[in-house]
């Protein structure tokens, strides 16, 4: 009887035992959790104030001409022709998206970036510096202001396009990386793998 009772008591406190190294096991594994958690918060916070420093701007001046005549069958009409001279100048942003930043903390010394790739942000045409020059028109051909924003829209596209071809994008992508590796870096991380989507 005796040996039934000591039996069933430490059968009792081995089970209660291990209840307790079991709830210590995960209590301390949820703290490692959300201590790497709150560093991949912390770090994408600070990633995405970063990204900001990263955009590229391209500033642009150009002189356009504008010319157009009414036609009839394919052929000038005389006395119908109108045109002007522009020159302009703006800028065009590009850059990485803040929005979808997303950090990975593999560990103290290895951490993922995964980044949007990057796009134009803004191409602004500047209102005051625009010029109009040598302006021509007929009375059956006259100049609107349509025919002034019609061009500088297509010379917005056109300047956009232009800037893509030569690398603008390319050169966004290059800053973001060079400035999140040294940020990184200097945090401590070793292994920094960034990822463009």
């Amino acid at each position: 009887m005796f040996k039934k009772k000591s039996k069933k008591y430490y059968f009792t406190i081995f089970l209660i035992c291990l209840a307790i190294v079991t709830g210590l096991f995960f209590y301390f594994k949820s703290l490692v959790t959300k201590k790497t958690s709150i560093l991949s918060d912390t770090l994408e916070e600070q990633v995405s104030k970063i990204l900001e420093l990263s955009t590229v701007k391209y500033n642009y001046t150009n002189v356009v001409s504008y010319r157009d005549n009414k036609k009839f069958n394919e052929m000038n009409i005389p006395f119908t022709s109108k045109g002007f001279l522009i020159k302009y100048s703006g800028y065009i942003k590009a850059g990485i998206d803040l929005e979808t930043v997303e950090v990975n903390v593999k560990d103290k010394k290895s951490v993922e970036i995964v980044l949007d790739k990057p796009k134009v942000f803004d191409n602004v045409i500047n209102e005051e510096d625009v010029y109009v020059y040598d302006e021509r028109e007929s009375i059956f051909n006259q100049l609107k202001i349509e025919d002034l924003y019609d061009v500088l829209v297509k010379e917005k596209k056109n300047m956009e396009e232009e800037v893509i071809n030569k690398g603008l994008l390319n050169e966004a992508q290059k800053n973001a990386e060079e400035i999140l590796n040294s940020f990184l870096q200097n945090m401590g991380f070793e292994n920094i793998k960034i990822l463009f989507k």
